[in-house]
């Protein structure tokens, strides 16, 4: 079963290595990355190259390369993140995509917008910043919880409360 609110694996890669970023302090290689978020090196490179040519992140190859900030942490927010890699979101909100319903009027009522709404608000409201709050037992990042369901990667984006 899918989740409601779903990302593509890019953006999902993007937002916990930036949070990893974040919350290391430090140059990360790729090999470390993928390691931690459990991805492919190609596809994490892949997408890191994406964020270097947006002003997210340098890279450094060699040896001792990697990944670090180009930015301060408090000035990257997580939508940010989210339109490097996916674009400006779109305010299309039909599950069907057509102009008209052919119930007359969403059967969906407006919970599809608000949902889409609050959601990219929220992406705007926090920064990679707000990621360096207290380690949960777990060592799980940041509230920040990755569930793999049905080959599918879902993100929960939970606030851990202090």
């Amino acid at each position: 079963m899918a989740g409601l609110i779903q990302l593509s694996e890019a953006a999902s890669l993007a937002l916990h290595g930036m949070g990893l970023l974040a919350t290391s302090r430090r140059r990360m290689s790729v090999k470390e990355l993928a390691s931690a978020t459990g991805a492919s090196e190609a596809h994490l490179a892949k997408v890191f190259q994406r964020l270097g040519k947006e002003g997210y992140v340098f890279s450094t190859r060699g040896p001792h390369g990697g990944f670090v900030l180009a930015k301060p942490p408090e000035e990257i927010s997580l939508f940010d993140i989210y339109r490097a890699i996916e674009g400006e979101p779109s305010r299309e909100y039909c599950l069907l995509r057509r102009e008209s319903c052919p119930f007359g009027r969403c059967i969906f009522g407006c919970i599809l917008k608000r949902l889409s709404e609050e959601f990219l608000t929220y992406l705007a409201s926090k920064t990679l910043a707000d990621l360096s709050g207290p380690q949960s037992n777990e060592g799980r990042g940041a509230g920040f919880e990755a569930v793999s369901m049905s080959g599918n990667l879902v993100n929960q984006f939970k606030r851990q409360e202090g």
